[in-house]
């Protein structure tokens, strides 16, 4: 053993410049997965660490419509059997507009208001800016609490006062953290929080038609059996029941799934870090064969050999998976720095000890089953190549042992990568797709370069000479290309859907996007408020009337909300919607299934058009029943039709649509779009004269929308770049690396074309020119698959319009090929001073 420590510290001293590249392969792979693995479990910790905080109570009873006398006394019943209650209170939410009551003062500002009543908060943590905690009596005899983001919009301070709906609210505190809201998130507008009474007296409740309105609970004890019975007892209705427990659990396994999501991710960046590990160790053993054809004559035998080789790699894969953990401690700064506002204020910036035994232990891994095979080219080198040359031999033919050891290899990756992903099916799925997302970027490579060897007219010596060199004994050409093109592959596609995505939002591109939604329009309230539109803008307004309903019934059953997978998809089938009713299809839709109705007959029957996303949602079909509750009335309708909705070419966009003649006298509030761009003077005189006018209407300025939306996909974008970076960065180092095994070569070619004439320029040129046409290829195979993944994603996952970025394009394979040019350039200089004779001797 002794022997095996000592010469495996002689070899790392003398050889660690090679290795280096091996260190860094392993290092870039886990710093990814451990930064990305650390900075989802720290955002759930933020986010969702605390449910009970989050929900601001133990369990939740929540309704769009007032709770009726039957609902309440069934509420009632089952908590006054209970013995678990501690507390309880009420809440009711809305969006609102507000603005300062001081005429001189015309800002006005979009927010979402809260009532709430005393004790509050239930469950969590109040805290006034100054660090004072929320006493109740801050809201008594109309006052609010608000975000400390609302003064500085409306250039409020303290005291000052502003209208919400028909009343007057005087500021009496800003808060810092406000409970349930502690997590950050997206908001169309600041919070504010009034008296739950206050709603009543400001008409609030009486104007808008989108009031949430909740009664929350405390218990001392698991409330899950309490949630059970409310539910059993509130069935049939659309009156949901939420508990902190489940709410925790479904974060949880939200988050997990991302994480583990994510961390393919970084196992994808590891792998190519794996194939150079591969390359290093390949380099290693063919720099080494006369070393170990020595040792094997001085009586070492193979196995000792191999394990000393093996204690370098495990050794080296241990330091560099440390290394790999500050890599992902940095980034996490860098995310702290860049992406702070836009990230929970709790949130920690550290990485966790489990996430980096966790790297540490996958790169040791890694390091082992890419280099199993290389190190076993060991047992082939006899002692006798120290009398004769049998370069190439080796690497003829697999025997039975580096078969296995190769089956081996491949199980240990499966099972890495199930670990990784959660699932073995997953896990399978993965490494299935990177096995053909390579095979097809190899074989890409393959045709690329028959092409060029094709071609004999290049019109220069060094062009010629280059396009040779690609083809030299032992050449890695195809693995540079499949690894610097696949880093090329996933840049260029985030780059180009980014420009897709934000051209989507351009407002001189997509025409049918209104610059202006008015909402909440009472009947009374339609023919003034077109006046005044009409009159700022010269354009007809459309007015579209709207009914909140909600889905009671599909085919005469209730949803199971006890079942987890059907809780899953609350949010999208036990949410409120806005219909609508209309004799015609909009522009934008197309019948895929049934027919639209005539409006010329007449039917006794309800009929309602479904959105095709929708109805895989609820699981019906054209014939089938559906039971909406609309203001506590149940209404059935059978599905008559399914539409496709075009988004791009969109006014206004209803998953449900009704035939006219049921739905008229159904309470409803109307919608008003405005298509022109006016300046933003004018765009915003517009929205305060109709606030002044009708204090209960809610505008929507889409241009502000947008630029909300377009930095949330700048920031999207820029980190699954700085992803890309490193997938690209990978594909560097095996680009260094796969230089190493290619010297010889080229220090010998070098030599001889010195010896022919060649001056040093010209073997300059023909460095540069290979390594540019590797560049370029690189650069062409991940333009070309980048854009038919930025096409994919666009026109079936976002379904936005898609247009090709020549632009982006070329300056991408430009970019790559000036990438790939500097780095093999810089790595070969030294091939340049060489001098020939000392090399033709030695051959």
């Amino acid at each position: 053993m002794n022997f095996i420590f000592n010469l495996t510290a002689r070899e790392i001293r003398s050889s660690w410049r090679r290795l280096l590249f091996f260190f860094l392969c392993i290092a870039i792979g886990v710093g990814s997965i451990v930064a990305l693995r650390s900075l989802i479990q720290n955002l759930n910790k933020a986010v969702g660490g605390d449910a009970r905080e989050l929900l601001t109570a133990d369990l939740v009873v929540n309704s769009t419509n007032d709770f009726s006398p039957t609902d309440v006394e069934k509420i009632e019943s089952v908590i006054g059997a209970s013995n678990i209650v501690e507390a309880r209170n009420e809440a009711i939410e809305t969006s609102a507009m507000a603005r300062p009551v001081a005429a001189a003062n015309q800002t006005f500002s979009f927010v979402e208001l809260k009532g709430i009543e005393p004790p509050f908060p239930l469950v969590g943590t109040f805290t006034m800016t100054g660090g004072g905690q929320f006493d109740y009596r801050l809201l008594e005899n109309r006052g609010a609490v608000v975000a400390p983001i609302l003064l500085e919009k409306l250039g409020l301070k303290i005291g000052d006062k502003i209208r919400i709906g028909e009343a007057d609210f005087e500021i009496r505190a800003a808060f810092d953290r406000e409970p349930g809201g502690g997590a950050g998130g997206f908001r169309l507008g600041a919070r504010v929080f009034i008296e739950k009474k206050a709603f009543d007296e400001a008409g609030i409740t009486r104007n808008s038609g989108r009031v949430r309105r909740r009664i929350l609970y405390r218990t001392s004890d698991n409330p899950n059996a309490l949630v059970k019975t409310l539910r059993d007892a509130l069935k049939g209705t659309t009156v949901t029941v939420q508990s902190y427990r489940e709410t925790q659990e479904n974060l949880n396994a939200q988050f997990e799934r991302t994480e583990n999501y994510l961390s393919l991710t970084g196992l994808l960046i590891l792998v190519l870090g794996g194939v150079g590990v591969w390359n290093v160790a390949r380099v290693f053993v063919e720099q080494k064969r006369k070393t170990i054809a020595v040792l094997k004559c001085l009586g070492a035998g193979g196995t000792q050999v191999i394990a000393v080789y093996l204690l370098q790699i495990l050794t080296l894969g241990l330091i560099g998976s440390l290394f790999g953990v500050l890599l992902a401690q940095i980034f996490l700064w860098f995310a702290r720095w860049r992406f702070a506002d836009a990230l929970p204020e709790a949130m920690s910036y550290a990485v966790h000890f489990s996430t980096a035994w966790q790297g540490v232990l996958l790169g040791v891994l890694i390091s082992l089953l890419f280099s199993a095979l290389p190190l076993l080219q060991v047992r082939t080198i006899k002692p006798n190549l120290l009398l004769r040359d049998e370069a190439g031999e080796k690497m003829r033919r697999l025997d039975w042992t580096k078969w296995s050891f190769g089956a081996v290899s491949l199980a240990g990756l499966l099972g890495v990568a199930a670990w990784q992903a959660g699932s073995l099916k997953v896990g399978a799925i993965f490494l299935a797709g990177l096995g053909a997302t390579s095979l097809v970027l190899y074989l890409a490579a393959i045709v690329l370069t028959k092409l060029l060897r094709r071609l004999k007219n290049f019109g220069s010596f060094s062009v010629a000479q280059a396009v040779n060199s690609l083809y030299r004994p032992g050449n890695q050409t195809r693995i540079i290309l499949l690894a610097v093109g696949l880093g090329a592959f996933v840049v260029l596609a985030v780059q180009s859907l980014q420009a897709n995505l934000i051209r989507e939002f351009d407002f001189t591109r997509n025409q049918t996007l209104p610059s202006l939604f008015f909402i909440d329009i009472q009947k009374s309230q339609i023919d003034q408020l077109k006046t005044i539109v009409e009159t700022a803008t010269s354009e007809t307004v459309q007015v579209v009337p709207t009914i909140r309903a909600r889905v009671a019934l599909v085919n005469g059953e209730p949803f199971d909300f006890s079942r987890s997978e059907v809780r899953e998809r609350q949010g999208q089938i036990g949410r409120e919607f806005a219909v609508t009713y209309r004799p015609n299809l909009d522009e934008n839709e197309t019948v895929i299934a049934g027919e639209w109705w005539n409006a010329a007959t007449n039917s006794d029957e309800t009929e309602v058009s479904i959105e095709e996303g929708i109805s895989r949602a609820l699981n019906v079909a054209v014939g089938d029943w559906v039971t909406f509750d609309i203001s506590g009335r149940k209404i059935n309708a059978r599905v008559t039709s399914l539409r496709k909705l075009d988004l791009r070419n969109t006014r206004t966009a209803f998953i449900f649509v009704f035939r006219p003649g049921m739905l008229e006298k159904a309470p409803q509030t109307f919608v008003a779009t405005v298509l022109k761009r006016i300046p933003e003077t004018e765009r915003a005189r517009l929205q305060r004269s109709v606030i002044d006018e009708f204090p209960n209407v809610q505008i929507f300025d889409v241009a502000e929308v947008v630029v909300a939306v377009q930095k949330l996909v700048n920031n999207f974008v820029l980190a699954i770049s700085f992803v890309g970076s490193f997938v690209i960065l990978s594909g560097m180092l095996i680009l260094i690396g796969s230089i190493g095994l290619t010297k010889s070569q080229r220090i010998y070619e070098n030599a001889i074309l010195k010896t022919l004439g060649a001056r040093r320029a010209t073997l300059a040129a023909i460095l540069f020119a290979e390594y540019g046409l590797l560049g370029v290829l690189a650069g062409v195979i991940g333009a070309g698959f980048a854009t038919l993944l930025s096409f994919a994603a666009a026109k079936y996952v976002f379904l936005i319009e898609w247009e090709f970025d020549a632009g982006l394009t070329v300056l991408g394979v430009l970019i790559t090929a000036a990438l790939v040019m500097i780095v093999g350039a810089v790595a070969s200089f030294d091939v340049l001073f060489r001098k020939p004779l000392a090399i033709l001797r030695s051959q």
